[in-house]
């Protein structure tokens, strides 16, 4: 099967999966005593696209599954250059 997302059309959904991959990097490398600022930015990141996905129609089409798997895999493909 097909990737649902094309890296041109959707490039501002890749952006915030890359955002919600650098947030988790950040909340997974802290050491500190106190990580729910960490944490709530890893919420928001992950919000904030999640409501860009839905409202891009691609879960309505094709699934929140299929949709967000293939944003993941578009953005990793991204981060490798």
């Amino acid at each position: 099967m097909a990737n649902v997302i094309d890296p041109e059309t959707h490039a501002d959904l890749i952006e915030l999966q890359l955002a919600v991959f650098a947030a988790d990097r950040e909340l997974s490398a802290y050491t500190g005593d106190d990580a729910e600022p960490l944490r709530e930015a890893m919420r928001q990141a992950a919000a904030k696209k999640n409501q860009a996905l839905e409202d891009s129609g691609l879960v309505g089409e094709h699934g929140w599954y299929t949709a967000e798997q293939d944003l993941k895999r578009a953005a990793r493909a991204a981060e490798a250059g």
